[in-house]
């Protein structure tokens, strides 16, 4: 702990730095006391408000986040994973409107024209959760507005030669007491992966050719309820629903060295339906105190199923395998929270957040040999509960260009799965403190301490079985029933200084020490290779993100960001002994030009290479990514905008490839080749 305010007070030392460079006189416009949650909120926020995701007209709210510094996205095939300070898999924190998001759910399905705002905070927080090593990203859905309105959007994107289609609608309006929205949203997403994978080892070399199709169909609805029977009042009925289906389809033909099969065919399809409801009763006082109280319910079953065929060559009858498996999770949840002055500069708020989830798992595997023969059947059922409560209070102080808050989170977190149970209590105090040098420059700086819960697929022993050629850089995988949650003590420091026009030029920093970092272990069961992870001690994670957005004529803008982010376990030797799959280092830069009704911009996406040892015999390590997209945006008339974009014009292929060395003749190296496409994109939005 120690440490850490010493590593503490380098942070201010450097952001103190930063707020010498920027305070440079600058010309700044003040028009009246709107408030403004990132300039005027104690904790350090960067908010991506309802006018900027409206100018950008991205089609999800994947592309939106990757300009935002310190985020990134990555969209597999199964969906999108926000990564803040470089990490992802439990170190963000994802709410919807508050509430964690529920199992399933990907923001590559949910559309900009459904979002009020999003909140990105990098520290942590008493009310909305310490579960948060990294940040929290919080999505607050659209509200209702004071007048009827609709709005529509239509559009369609071709890419690999396949058409991507989306139509988006929302209709809100008022009736003496009762406001109401309804938000819908229709997409088909289309990835074409072409791989090429070299594995090599004393023996010889192996080539795959792969060839992955992989189409979703996604149907979002969002509406929303607000009933006010008096002024003091109000009752909020928030919807979510949901349904994704998904086909992903492949191929391989392998050349060189032998391997279990030469070529192989799968189909994977998904079912996952998502539904959730929320009900909020939300009273104010004449004091000024006002207590909100919170149910909710969320249920996201889904169903898969996958064929593999696989032949020794070309010509061969098949080894088939046949793969069924269906995940429920249900959860109940309460939250609730009473605010209230104590004088003229102090607010405390106290509450509570109860949520009990319930998960099954069912997957059965079967194995027909050539002849038809049954080779194994794999049934494998779990069920697993978690039941989480927390209370928490928090103390809210401003004094002039001063502001204070205060916060002490208690968390118990109990996993039952089978007669393995788990219970964790955590201590979660936060401090955070901002201050007004002038009108135009503020600084932040919070401590706090913050966990990671494992997720189910760590802790529950299922294994996952690789189709083709297990090996020491293609292991099986499987879950750990007792492994801790990682904890951490962390540091945030932050300076930001507002421009004329609404530039903003900003510097921020952070340092966590963690313990309990999960890791993974590599090891032989057998002829089989498994991949498990553990608790592997203390590990550090450090960073630094810069952005600024400025307004260099009344027709030119630009916004550009960069992160740079270092981390290192303990438990591995070095070098380059960092978090799996943490990004060191992520930037981006647009610009936009305004002329008359036309506007042109451009949007150039960065994310560095990272070579990781993960363990004393195994590294990895990926290529670095750049994408660039362009857009030309016609207001055709006050009700009626035509968008048109070229996204990915680089179409760079993406590498990643991993090693394992045990000396002498025992090594295996393996580095796969993605191809990526250019699209096209044509959208029409009208506004009534």
């Amino acid at each position: 702990m120690m440490r850490l305010m010493a590593q503490g007070k380098c942070c201010l030392v450097l952001v103190a730095a930063c707020t010498t460079a920027l305070a440079a006189p600058a010309t700044v416009e003040i028009k009246g006391a709107r408030y403004d949650q990132r300039r005027d909120d104690t904790a350090s926020t960067v908010v991506l408000g309802r006018t900027q995701l409206a100018s950008d007209g991205d089609r999800t709210l994947a592309e939106a986040l990757q300009r935002l510094p310190g985020i990134t996205v990555d969209v597999t095939g199964k969906g999108a994973e926000v990564r803040m300070r470089g990490l992802g898999n439990g170190y963000t924190q994802i709410l919807l409107d508050g509430v964690a998001a529920p199992a399933g759910f990907s923001i590559d399905t949910l559309a900009p024209e459904l979002v009020e705002r999003v909140e990105i905070v990098r520290t942590a927080s008493a009310e909305l959760g310490t579960q948060s090593i990294a940040g929290t990203v919080n999505i607050v859905l659209r509200k209702s507005v004071a007048k009827a309105a609709g709005e529509y959007a239509a559009g369609t994107e071709r890419v690999a030669g396949q058409d991507a289609p989306r139509v988006s609608a929302q209709w809100s309006g008022k009736a003496g007491a009762l406001a109401w929205l309804a938000g819908l949203n229709a997409t088909r997403t289309v990835l074409h992966e072409p791989q090429r994978q070299r594995e090599r080892t004393n023996a010889g070399t192996r080539t795959t050719t792969f060839d992955f199709l992989n189409v979703a169909d996604s149907v979002t609805l969002a509406p929303r309820l607000v009933w006010k029977p008096t002024e003091a009042d109000s009752v909020t009925w928030q919807g979510f629903a949901g349904t994704t289906h998904r086909r992903i389809t492949g191929t391989g033909q392998a050349q060189g060295l032998p391997g279990e099969f030469a070529r192989q065919d799968s189909q994977f399809r998904a079912r996952a339906p998502l539904l959730r409801s929320d009900l909020t009763w939300l009273h104010r006082t004449a004091v000024g105190a006002a207590l909100e109280l919170m149910a909710g319910i969320s249920s996201s079953p889904r169903v898969t199923d996958y064929d593999f065929q696989g032949r020794t060559d070309a010509d061969a009858t098949p080894t088939s395998r046949h793969v069924q498996a269906d995940i429920g999770d249900d959860v109940l949840l309460s939250k609730g929270r009473y605010g209230a002055p104590v004088d003229g500069s102090h607010t405390t708020v106290t509450g509570w957040d109860i949520s009990r989830g319930k998960r099954s798992q069912t997957r059965i595997e079967q194995e027909h040999g050539p002849d038809g023969s049954l080779n194994f059947t794999l049934d494998q059922r779990y069920r697993a509960r978690i039941d989480r409560t927390a209370m928490y209070l928090q103390d809210d102080w401003s004094n002039g260009p001063w502001s204070l808050s205060a916060g002490l989170r208690h968390e118990t977190l109990t996993t039952t799965i089978g007669a393995t149970r788990q219970r964790s209590r955590l201590w979660s105090p936060v401090l955070q403190g901002a201050w007004k040098m002038t009108p135009a420059t503020s600084l932040r700086a919070g401590l706090s301490r913050t966990y990671r819960p494992p997720t189910m697929v760590d802790l529950i022993p299922r294994r996952y079985t690789a189709d083709n050629n297990n090996s020491a850089t293609n292991p099986d995988t499987e879950g750990n029933p007792g492994l801790r949650p990682e904890t951490a003590w962390g540091v945030d420091a932050g300076v930001d200084r507002y421009l004329g026009g609404g530039g903003l030029l900003g510097a921020s920093i952070y340092i966590r020490h963690i313990d309990d970092v999960i890791l993974q272990q590599l090891f032989q069961d057998g002829p089989r290779w498994i991949s498990r992870p553990f608790n592997g001690g203390r590990a550090t994670m450090q960073g630094i993100s810069l952005e600024a957005k400025l307004a260099v004529t009344p027709a030119l803008t630009m916004r550009g960001n960069v992160t740079r982010n270092w981390s290192r376990a303990a438990a591995v030797p070095g070098p380059a002994n960092r978090l799996e799959r943490q990004l060191p280092v992520s930037g981006s830069l647009s610009v936009d030009y305004r002329a008359g009704t036309v506007t042109l911009g451009t949007n150039f996406g960065y994310q560095g290479s990272a070579f990781v040892r993960t363990s004393t015999a195994r590294t990895s390590v990926t290529a670095p990514l750049r994408k660039l997209d362009a857009h030309a945006t016609w207001q055709m008339d006050a009700r009626r905008r035509l968008r048109v974009e070229a996204v990915n014009m680089l179409h760079r292929d993406s590498l990643a490839a991993q090693r394992y060395d045990a000396g002498a003749d025992d090594w295996r190296d393996s580095a796969t080749t993605t191809r990526t496409h250019r699209a096209l994109r044509v959208t029409l939005e009208i506004r009534q």
